[in-house]
């Protein structure tokens, strides 16, 4: 009975130990609910909140569809679920306001940190059956080991690190006991959880069993023979197998999804054998060698404590531990550490794509073997009678510790690796550090040996801690407090537009500065899913680059492949996407003021008559140019309504002036109406100032590429000046500079609102709406991204949905009244759930059969 509490005791302090850590250090840090910062940084704020709020309204407020248009400018969730909601903890979500979001991510983050150290404790207790107070240093140093410190604001892939042990100890008993079924659902769970690092424990799992079939079956004697392999390893590969097909359900949609976006794409040069660092990176073996600005490049992060790393040295040199084991486990360090280092290796390890920031995901695997060294050390030491000799091989690990971390630190003092160094003074602590450690270490092989380690424990909690107060401490948080203050307004302002609670229609939605509770400039990408509108911009990994292309082609800004928004309006794309309503801080003169209410001014732009609009078969041709926006705009126009005279004229009496940083352009206008600008030379990262007239240009938004700028509405003759001030010489070598005639184009709005088309929300996430067409035949064009999964049916009867305008969708109509419905049905989500079907039924079967032959054997 006794026995049983003090392993509950145990059990629990894995759980609460790091969690108590990790709080202390928010506190310290003001982190809400221990102060008023918040961990809206990064993607966390741009990308985790948004989605994470849009997974709350889904339960909240009855999502019925997989597919939104709160996703861009409309497109399938799967995708996005997969790769970042598919944590079950996000659950606890449900039970509190959107605005207290940010404090429930924060509370996530700690608790999952907590199960990490539960876990790794596991582990430790089911693999070796021995613990003791110290074991609670290798739970901690799992739980708070270099791939948390650095990656914990990405808090959706700390699902993976809480199951991975259980993985580990689930692949030893499938090949030490033949038991797989611990590995079969851990393995199952690890890709439902989180398929990206779920294909790295699919890579490890190959590994870790080549490393303990090397280990516990492999005997140099025997003959190569098939059959004798294929059943040593056929357990293995059948549970991998099926546990992998039982999530098709969620990877098939997922992995199809994936292959539209910018990232099917490869380059030669990522798989090339060539090395990412050198020997600077042995200074990661030391604390406080990464902060945030380094989150998206930087050394690997194999930083686990100072205890962890001297043990593990010391497993090297220990007699009792077999070469054969010794030479398994290097090779396996060297296998992981080889990930790191070479450029293509890297590339496998994450599925085939360079990553863009973050770039050793898989850094966790790496410290995870290395703790494990430094437990069967840690034993080795803590049982061995001669105690002199454990001293020695102490001392030995100690002095390779230090003169490797030394080498490391020199090397990163070179010029070219600057930019990875911080301070020398974290490594002056580190080394104080590996001598009290091992000072400590000594002793605690003497007559009092739980008060040592007892103090051993504490060090280590302290340093962990530190380190992570380290990685932390620059980073700009934002405010909690006018975050959920924002947040309850624009909410609130949302609610009161006028409009149908069924009508389909879109809102650019451009943030303040002010409100936001953000530090970091943010540019609300995700605000469509933070809110939850139809919106026009977008930054996910899952975006589909051919949505993305045309959004470009047509006058967005997209600082690269995963990201659009809508920066400056233009008419031609309002009627294009059906903006109804304009939301931000400025004066737009001309268009019509609908609400203003805390510092937001909401606008109805008169351009937008509808889901889509009725026009002739000619249409149908209209397609883009690449990076040419004003020509296709005219495409667009004149498809809708053929014209002798251009819609756009170019500004006349051009003239481009270069003096030093500064870049004059001038002109005068042709026609009456607004002014499109578009320099596709200029690095609008280096611009510091826009003048038009002499009036300074200002946007909240951040510009780094290039995008089609509206410059206002001019009368014609009117002489223009555009002055662009900057950081450094800027190249003006194409412009293209033009205004649409305003009175022309009140005439296509004229002809496409009274052949307008009202899209409304339908029973169960169908969309529908009438539409009366008096010419003999005319095709309908629908502002909505094509897409082979929707369901068209025309008056009850199932049509096929054209591709226009690159990617848009349309339809052929004749002459009458018809009613359109949508219905958007994922092939993909069907044919996955049929395989996990099937997998699973197959599962049974294996299952049964496996326990009647158990049973037969016994009897």
């Amino acid at each position: 009975m006794l026995k049983n509490k003090k392993r509950l005791v145990d059990y629990c302090s894995s759980l609460v130990f790091p969690m108590l850590i990790v709080s202390v250090v928010f506190a310290i840090l003001q982190l809400a609910p221990f102060g008023s910062k918040n961990l809206l940084v990064s993607d966390l704020g741009s990308q985790y909140l948004p989605f994470l709020s849009s997974f709350k309204r889904f339960f909240s407020e009855g999502g019925e569809t997989l597919y939104s248009f709160a996703n861009g400018i409309g497109g399938p969730m799967e995708p996005l679920v997969a790769y970042y909601l598919m944590s079950p903890l996000n659950g606890l979500a449900l039970f509190f306001s959107y605005g207290q979001l940010p404090e429930v991510i924060v509370g996530l983050i700690i608790f999952k940190i907590g199960l990490m150290g539960l876990t790794m404790f596991t582990y430790l207790d089911q693999h070796y059956r021995e613990t003791t107070i110290f074991t609670q240093v290798f739970s901690l140093a799992y739980s708070l080991c270099g791939f948390v410190v650095v990656y914990l604001l990405n808090f959706m892939w700390l699902d993976v690190l809480v199951l991975f042990p259980l993985l580990v100890l689930g692949l030893e008993k499938l090949w030490l006991k033949k038991e797989p079924y611990l590995y079969g659902i851990t393995l199952f769970l690890s890709i439902i959880f989180n398929y990206y690092l779920g294909y790295m424990v699919c890579i490890f799992s190959v590994v870790y069993s080549l490393y303990l079939y090397y280990l516990h079956h492999y005997k140099k004697e025997n003959k190569f023979k098939f059959k004798r392999l294929w059943a040593e390893w056929r357990q293995f590969v059948v549970t991998s197998l099926l546990s992998g097909l039982m999530t098709s359900f969620l990877l098939i949609p997922a992995v199809l999804g994936m292959l539209k976006t910018g990232k099917s794409t490869f380059y030669l040069s990522d798989f090339l054998p060539v090395p990412r660092f050198g020997l600077e990176a042995l200074s990661q073996m030391g604390m406080g060698t990464l902060n945030y600005d380094m989150r998206l490049d930087h050394l690997p992060m194999i930083y686990s404590g100072v205890v962890i790393w001297l043990l593990a040295f010391v497993y090297f040199f220990l007699p009792t531990v077999s070469k054969q084991k010794k030479k398994a486990m290097g090779l396996l360090l060297l296998f992981i550490y080889f990930s790191f280092l070479l450029e293509g290796f890297n590339t496998i390890w994450h599925m085939f794509q360079s990553p863009a920031g973050f770039p050793y995901r898989n850094a966790f695997i790496f410290s995870f073997l290395l703790i494990k060294l430094a437990y069967e050390t840690y034993l080795y030491v803590k049982n061995h009678q001669d105690i002199q000799r454990v001293k020695k091989y102490l001392i030995r690990g100690g002095l390779v510790y230090i003169a490797l971390l030394s080498i490391g630190q020199f090397f990163l003092n070179y010029p070219r690796n600057q930019n990875y160094l911080i301070s020398n003074v974290p490594f002056l602590i580190t080394l104080i550090l590996i001598l009290m450690s091992l000072f400590f270490l000594l002793l605690a092989f003497g007559k009092r040996q739980k008060k040592w380690l007892f103090i051993l424990v504490l060090l280590t909690a302290i340093e962990l801690g530190a380190n992570l107060w380290l990685s932390m401490k620059d980073i700009p948080f934002g405010n909690q407090n006018e975050f959920a203050q924002m947040y309850q307004e624009q909410e609130a302002l949302f609610r009161t537009l006028p409009k149908s609670e069924t009508q389909f229609y879109r809102i650019n939605y451009q943030p303040s500065k002010s409100y936001r509770g953000y530090a970091e400039k943010n540019n609300g990408y995700n605000n469509p899913l933070l809110f939850g509108y139809a919106g026009v911009s977008s930054y996910t990994s899952t975006l589909d680059s051919n949505v993305q292309d045309v959004l470009v082609n047509l006058g967005m800004y997209s600082k690269n492949e995963r990201r659009f928004s809508y920066v400056d309006e233009s008419a031609v794309a309002n009627l294009m996407l059906n903006v109804k309503y304009t939301v931000t801080n400025k004066n737009i003169p001309l268009k019509t003021k609908i609400k203003e209410k805390n510092g937001m001014v909401v606008y109805q732009n008169e351009e937008a008559v509808g889901t889509g609009f009725l026009t002739n078969d000619h249409f149908r041709l209209v397609t883009f140019r690449e990076g040419q926006i004003l020509v296709n705009q005219e495409r667009i126009l004149q498809g809708i309504k053929s014209s002798q005279t251009p819609y756009f004229a170019p500004v006349s009496q051009t003239r481009t002036q270069n003096v030093l940083n500064e870049v004059t352009l001038t002109g005068v206008t042709k026609t009456e109406g607004p002014v499109y600008l578009y320099l596709p030379d200029v690095q609008w990262k280096d611009v510091s100032e826009v003048l038009i007239n002499h009036q300074p240009i200002r946007s909240d938004l951040l510009i780094v590429t290039n995008q089609l700028f509206n410059l206002g509405n001019y009368r014609q003759g009117t002489p223009l000046e555009v002055r662009l001030k900057a950081n450094k010489p800027l190249k003006v070598t194409n412009q293209y500079w033009a205004s649409l005639d305003q009175g022309k184009f009140n005439d296509v709005l004229d002809l496409t609102r009274k052949k307008s088309f009202q899209m409304e929300r339908g029973y169960r996430g169908n969309w529908q709406g009438k539409i009366t067409v008096t010419d003999e035949t005319s095709f309908l064009y629908l502002g909505i991204p094509y897409d082979e999964n929707w369901l068209l049916k025309v008056d009850g009867k199932v049509e096929p949905l054209e591709r226009v305008l690159d990617d848009f969708s349309g339809i052929k109509l004749s002459q009458g009244t018809h009613l359109i419905e949508l219905n958007y049905v994922s092939k993909s989500f069907r044919l996955g759930i049929l395989m996990t079907l099937i997998s699973v039924i197959v599962t049974f079967i294996l299952v049964v059969m496996l326990r009647l032959k158990k049973k037969k054997k016994q009897t």
